[in-house]
C-alpha cells in the first residue's frame, strides 16, 4: 500500500474533531490523526501536501523573537 493510500484511509476514517489541525502551518491543515506519528498532510490527489513536524512552535517552545 503507498503513501497515499494510506493517508487516504486515514483521512477517510478521521472525523474533522479527531484531525490533528496542525495550527504552526500557514496555509495547511493536517487531516490525519490527533496525535500522529510522522509527517502532517493535507489535501488530496494532485493536490496533497505533506509537512514536517515543528516541535520548536509548541506550547512549550522558547518565544520566537
Amino acid at each position: 500500500m503507498s503513501i497515499d493510500e494510506r493517508l487516504d484511509l486515514e483521512f477517510a476514517y478521521t472525523s474533522y474533531g479527531d484531525s490533528c489541525r496542525d495550527l504552526y502551518s500557514p496555509s495547511y491543515r493536517c487531516r490525519r490523526p490527533f496525535g500522529h506519528d510522522g509527517v502532517h498532510a493535507a489535501g488530496f490527489g494532485a493536490k496533497r501536501v505533506t509537512w514536517k513536524h515543528h516541535p520548536d512552535h509548541g506550547p512549550d517552545a522558547p518565544p520566537i523573537s
